[in-house]
Protein backbone atom coordinates (compact mmCIF):
# COMPACT_ATOMS: atom_id res chain seq x y z
CA UNK A 1 0.00 0.00 0.00
CA UNK A 2 1.21 3.59 -0.71
CA UNK A 3 1.92 5.71 2.48
CA UNK A 4 -0.71 8.21 3.52
CA UNK A 5 -3.18 6.21 0.91
CA UNK A 6 -5.27 4.55 3.33
CA UNK A 7 -5.95 8.11 5.03
CA UNK A 8 -7.36 9.65 2.37
CA UNK A 9 -11.10 10.18 2.13
CA UNK A 10 -11.03 10.50 -1.60
CA UNK A 11 -11.63 6.32 -2.26
CA UNK A 12 -12.54 6.12 -6.20
CA UNK A 13 -13.64 7.86 -9.54
CA UNK A 14 -17.33 8.18 -9.05
CA UNK A 15 -18.04 9.48 -12.36
CA UNK A 16 -16.80 10.32 -15.92
CA UNK A 17 -18.01 13.92 -17.08
CA UNK A 18 -18.71 14.28 -21.21
CA UNK A 19 -19.26 18.11 -22.17
CA UNK A 20 -22.13 18.23 -24.36
CA UNK A 21 -24.85 20.97 -25.75
CA UNK A 22 -28.06 18.95 -25.06
CA UNK A 23 -27.44 16.09 -22.72
CA UNK A 24 -30.99 15.23 -23.24
CA UNK A 25 -30.96 14.53 -26.92
CA UNK A 26 -27.49 12.58 -26.78
CA UNK A 27 -28.37 10.68 -24.07
CA UNK A 28 -30.84 8.78 -26.36
CA UNK A 29 -27.75 7.88 -28.65
CA UNK A 30 -26.62 6.05 -25.97
CA UNK A 31 -28.69 4.60 -24.80
CA UNK A 32 -30.20 3.03 -28.37
CA UNK A 33 -26.41 2.73 -30.21
CA UNK A 34 -24.14 2.00 -26.71
CA UNK A 35 -27.17 0.19 -24.11
CA UNK A 36 -26.64 2.58 -21.65
CA UNK A 37 -29.77 2.74 -19.27
CA UNK A 38 -30.26 6.42 -17.77
CA UNK A 39 -29.84 6.47 -14.00
CA UNK A 40 -31.25 9.78 -13.71
CA UNK A 41 -31.13 13.32 -15.01
CA UNK A 42 -31.74 16.95 -13.92
CA UNK A 43 -31.90 20.10 -16.33
CA UNK A 44 -28.38 20.07 -17.44
CA UNK A 45 -27.06 16.66 -16.72
CA UNK A 46 -28.22 12.89 -17.64
CA UNK A 47 -26.24 10.06 -15.74
CA UNK A 48 -25.82 7.09 -17.60
CA UNK A 49 -25.15 3.79 -16.21
CA UNK A 50 -21.81 2.01 -17.87
CA UNK A 51 -21.51 -2.08 -17.63
CA UNK A 52 -18.63 -1.87 -16.11
CA UNK A 53 -16.80 1.23 -14.33
CA UNK A 54 -18.27 4.37 -13.29
CA UNK A 55 -21.19 6.00 -14.74
CA UNK A 56 -20.62 8.68 -17.58
CA UNK A 57 -22.42 11.55 -16.92
CA UNK A 58 -23.69 14.36 -19.94
CA UNK A 59 -23.55 17.65 -18.89
CA UNK A 60 -23.41 21.36 -20.44
CA UNK A 61 -21.91 23.57 -18.22
CA UNK A 62 -22.99 26.39 -19.78
CA UNK A 63 -19.88 27.84 -20.52
CA UNK A 64 -18.46 27.21 -17.17
CA UNK A 65 -15.71 25.40 -15.95
CA UNK A 66 -15.65 21.40 -15.59
CA UNK A 67 -13.42 18.97 -14.36
CA UNK A 68 -13.50 15.51 -16.75
CA UNK A 69 -14.44 13.09 -13.46
CA UNK A 70 -15.04 13.66 -9.88
CA UNK A 71 -14.05 11.40 -6.88
CA UNK A 72 -16.58 9.86 -4.45
CA UNK A 73 -15.86 10.92 -0.71
CA UNK A 74 -18.10 9.50 1.82
CA UNK A 75 -18.56 13.11 3.22
CA UNK A 76 -17.42 16.11 1.21
CA UNK A 77 -17.19 18.39 3.84
CA UNK A 78 -14.68 16.04 5.46
CA UNK A 79 -12.51 15.58 2.09
CA UNK A 80 -12.71 19.58 1.57
CA UNK A 81 -11.25 19.92 5.18
CA UNK A 82 -8.78 17.23 4.32
CA UNK A 83 -7.70 19.06 1.24
CA UNK A 84 -7.42 22.53 2.98
CA UNK A 85 -5.17 21.66 5.57
CA UNK A 86 -2.81 20.11 2.70
CA UNK A 87 -2.48 23.32 1.17
CA UNK A 88 -4.60 22.44 -1.90
CA UNK A 89 -6.66 25.06 -3.87
CA UNK A 90 -10.00 24.76 -2.79
CA UNK A 91 -13.66 25.87 -3.86
CA UNK A 92 -16.58 25.77 -1.83
CA UNK A 93 -18.99 23.16 -0.62
CA UNK A 94 -22.34 22.65 -2.91
CA UNK A 95 -25.57 20.83 -2.33
CA UNK A 96 -27.95 19.80 -5.16
CA UNK A 97 -31.30 21.23 -4.76
CA UNK A 98 -32.77 18.61 -6.28
CA UNK A 99 -30.48 15.54 -5.67
CA UNK A 100 -29.11 14.33 -1.97
CA UNK A 101 -25.54 15.52 -3.10
CA UNK A 102 -22.75 17.99 -1.78
CA UNK A 103 -19.75 18.06 -3.98
CA UNK A 104 -16.90 20.80 -4.22
CA UNK A 105 -14.22 21.46 -6.91
CA UNK A 106 -10.15 21.75 -6.04
CA UNK A 107 -6.59 22.22 -8.17
CA UNK A 108 -4.02 20.30 -8.71
CA UNK A 109 -0.21 21.65 -8.66
CA UNK A 110 -0.97 22.25 -12.61
CA UNK A 111 -4.21 23.97 -12.33
CA UNK A 112 -6.46 21.25 -13.18
CA UNK A 113 -9.94 21.12 -11.82
CA UNK A 114 -11.10 18.40 -9.97
CA UNK A 115 -14.20 17.35 -7.89
CA UNK A 116 -15.69 15.94 -4.97
CA UNK A 117 -18.53 14.29 -4.72
CA UNK A 118 -20.61 12.57 -1.66
CA UNK A 119 -24.39 11.30 -1.58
Amino acid sequence: MVAGMSASPLRKVDTVFVKVDDPHAVAEWYEQVLGWPELFRTSHIVVLKAPEGPPVTLLNPGGGEWSGFNFHAPDAATARAWLIERGAEVGELNEAPDQPVTWFWFRDPLGNRLEVCSY
